[in-house]
């Protein structure tokens, strides 16, 4: 189930998660209140759609219930 970056980022939010744009390049950081990063390749910023395996890979980083996190999508 792919999704787009701009709905990935507002989910996020609700879990603590930030989501920082990248200074070059199109990797965005996503990080949490403890520090932990994740990036993610959004070359086209909040159109990009990002496909299941990143979404599953977010949520193990951020041990986030990936079935919850994708009806808040």
């Amino acid at each position: 189930m792919p999704a787009r970056f701009r709905d990935i980022k507002r989910a996020l939010l609700e879990y603590g998660v930030t989501a920082e744009a990248p200074s070059s390049g199109s990797h965005w950081k996503l990080r949490d209140a403890s520090g932990k990063v994740y990036t993610l390749p959004c070359h086209n910023g909040d159109r990009t759609e990002l496909s299941g395996v990143y979404l599953k890979g977010l949520c193990r980083a951020f041990g986030i219930d990936l079935e919850d996190f994708k009806r808040r999508l």
